[in-house]
């Protein structure tokens, strides 16, 4: 089919969908002009002060649960203006080393203030930033690192994700090669467009000739798991742009794709430029409709080429590919260990966040005095805890509602019936008798039926419509 085709044949299915009648339901924040992405429950940006003595205080006598990993390198070769994320560019060999050598003694602490010898974990990803801006002998080191506090052992993935001029020539190679024979399975690289003048316009060093070398890189390195991500709504980018980015994708060969809408609002620890460019020049950004299409486009081109939607806008053609930290945390509520400036971490009931902060010597002193860079967090309530435990599977895959009350002990339907029904009206949310999920309208809109089902105090929109007694508190 011909460009213009598959934006025919998806205005036909986005009509089924009937995103006018979303849109006067007052569900959507601003008409669909805005939105927040589900991620966590609490949201992490709405966290208050704590230091890393909560995380810790009773440890052992807290209930255990099956835990995953995450690290976080800050470095990058530029700084993209729809980043949220404190990230250092262009830095010196020696700033690295410095973060390096940190970054391994608050893996030390974490081991040492939960009494193991190493942290076993049953996935790991390491983000950033750019983590493969490391030299390859930075890369060893760190990888050597990971393997001396992690227990790897029935570890079923070992993720990085990656930019793709850092992983061009012999370095690059080298790189891979070494990822490969630490045991990483999964490369996750930031691709985000094919248009070369998006991506200068983005702040992105990379071309599209540069993406394809790079993934040829990863194939001669025998990392077979692939996967990218792609951003769609940016500036500049007609619904013609964005379709043919997406037959490029799924041309190429690799496992899958995440599909990300523009963040505008800060959605991290640093508010992007992008902000300042929908200031200055609002009419560059497509409207509202058009970014509908964008979305459903996404999914009708991955379909169409055997890529299914395993998670919310993750698309795969093999489960096993999509990332298992996101499945793990997202899906089976397990506990996260973060190290690095602004890692997560939830351990046991409590949430916590490191200090994001561009000087990295405040994430330095607090590992010299012994602490675990944590400088934000919340103990969750037994209210937390519930709408956690629902809101995450049902935005990524769906809600058992025996593992719901065997994990919480009580049911769906005491906690939640109201809001359900609700969504039902709406074709929005259905359920059975085992488990609760979105439907295709439901899935589409996510993150605005989601946060149908956060506390009042944490609606990113207040505004928006709500079902009747939405304002109670679970007891």
């Amino acid at each position: 089919m011909q460009i213009k085709d598959w934006i025919a044949k998806a205005s036909v299915g986005l009509a089924t969908l009937d995103p006018e009648g979303m849109k006067k339901s007052g569900i959507l924040p601003h008409g669909g002009s805005d939105f927040f992405p589900v991620i966590g429950y609490p949201p992490l940006t709405m966290f208050g002060p704590m230091d890393d003595g909560p995380l810790f205080a009773d440890f052992a006598r807290r209930p255990a649960l099956p835990t995953v990993g995450y690290i976080h390198i800050p470095f990058c070769p530029s700084r993209c203006t729809f980043c949220h994320w404190i990230t250092k560019t262009k830095s010196r060999s020696e700033e690295v080393d410095d973060y390096l050598n940190y970054l391994d003694q608050e893996m030390m602490l974490y081991k040492r203030k939960m009494g193991v010898d190493k942290i076993a974990v049953q996935s790991v990803l390491v983000g950033g930033g750019t983590p493969t801006y490391l030299s390859a002998q930075q890369t060893e080191r760190f990888l050597q690192s990971v393997h001396r506090h992690f227990d790897l052992s029935n570890c079923s993935q070992f993720s990085i994700e990656a930019e793709p001029t850092t992983l061009l020539g012999e370095e690059g190679l080298r790189k891979l090669q070494l990822m490969k024979d630490y045991g990483v399975h999964r490369i996750s690289m930031g691709v985000q467009s094919f248009d070369d003048p998006v991506l200068a316009y983005m702040g992105r060093v990379h071309s599209r000739a540069d993406t394809i070398e790079a993934i040829a890189q990863i194939r001669r390195a025998g990392i077979s798991n692939i996967m990218i991500d792609l951003i769609y709504a940016y500036p500049n980018q007609t619904v013609e742009m964005w379709t043919e980015n997406m037959l490029t994708a799924v041309g190429l060969g690799i496992d899958g794709f995440q599909l990300y809408r523009l963040r505008v609002q800060k959605h991290g620890d640093r508010q992007g430029k992008i902000i300042k460019v929908r200031d200055r020049k609002p009419e560059r950004f497509p409207e509202v409709d058009e970014i509908l299409l964008m979305k459903y486009l996404g999914t009708l081109i991955a379909q169409d080429h055997g890529f299914q939607q395993f998670q919310t806008r993750i698309y795969t053609k093999h489960e096993k590919d999509i990332s298992h930290y996101l499945r793990d945390w997202c899906c089976g509520l397990t506990d996260v260990v973060g190290v690095g400036v602004s890692s997560w971490s939830n351990l046991r009931g409590v949430f916590t966040l490191n200090v994001g902060d561009h000087n990295l010597e405040n994430y330095y002193d607090l590992v010299r005095a012994g602490k675990v860079a944590v400088n934000r967090g919340k103990v969750r309530t037994r209210d937390d805890e519930l709408r956690r435990s629902f809101v995450l599977p049902l935005k990524n895959t769906q809600v058992d509602k025996a593992f719901f009350e065997a994990r919480t002990g009580a049911k769906v339907s005491d906690c939640f019936q109201n809001e359900i029904d609700w969504l039902k009206s709406f074709d929005l949310i259905a359920e059975d008798d085992r488990n609760v999920w979105l439907t295709a309208r439901g899935r589409f809109f996510a993150d605005e039926v989601c946060t149908q089902f956060f506390d009042p105090n944490y609606l990113p929109f207040p505004e928006v419509a709500r079902p009747p007694q939405a304002q109670r508190v679970i007891a």
